[in-house]
């Protein structure tokens, strides 16, 4: 379950990746398009708010899973190991727990969305009711990385980023060194 996981999350990064590539690519058309015609060019805007959901919402898992989330460890790294465990165990369980409360409300958004084809008005009419289901899937994706990670906790596993294949388990203060060449 935990491989599938990290491949489902790892090819949602792809996509996220590739959504910021578009997001670019239409801020890019739109600033050109701007400064020969003077005037906006029409659905960008939009192509970008849509590319930049997918980009947010579709990377959730793979920075859980991967652990390329911003993480400060100025206490933690001080405590002891066994406050440490019990305190990444309620991390990880809030982090279920909103996480799930969230997928929650947004599948009863997104149901209600799909029922209405909401839809945004700009320079062109713009359905929105599929992004909200990206949200849908971007959070039931991190949800299912909070469980397995809150799984792990519990266990007194390593979370998922050191449990990826290839992975060393480090602290977030070794990415600081690493960068600070020391």
């Amino acid at each position: 379950m935990e491989r599938l996981v990290v491949v489902i999350s790892r090819a949602m990064g792809v996509v996220a990746a590739l959504a910021i590539v578009v997001l670019m690519a239409a801020i890019v058309t739109d600033v050109t398009t701007r400064y020969i015609t003077g005037g906006s060019m029409p659905a960008m805007v939009e192509l970008s708010e849509s590319a930049l959901v997918v980009a947010v919402f579709f990377g959730l898992a793979w920075a859980g899973a991967s652990g390329a989330h911003v993480a400060v460890s100025l206490v933690t790294d001080r405590l002891p190991d066994g406050v440490n465990r019990i305190l990444t165990v309620v991390v990880w369980l809030l982090a279920t727990g909103f996480t799930a409360w969230m997928t929650f409300a947004t599948y009863e958004r997104a149901v209600s969305s799909t029922d209405r084809s909401e839809t945004r008005m700009g320079l062109v009419e713009w359905p929105i009711w599929p992004l909200r289901w990206v949200i849908v899937i971007g959070l039931a994706a991190f949800l299912l990385v909070c469980v397995i990670n809150l799984l792990r906790a519990v266990r007194g596993r390593e979370i998922l980023p050191a449990a990826i294949e290839g992975a060393e388990p480090r602290t977030p203060a070794a990415h600081i060194d690493d960068r600070a060449g020391l």
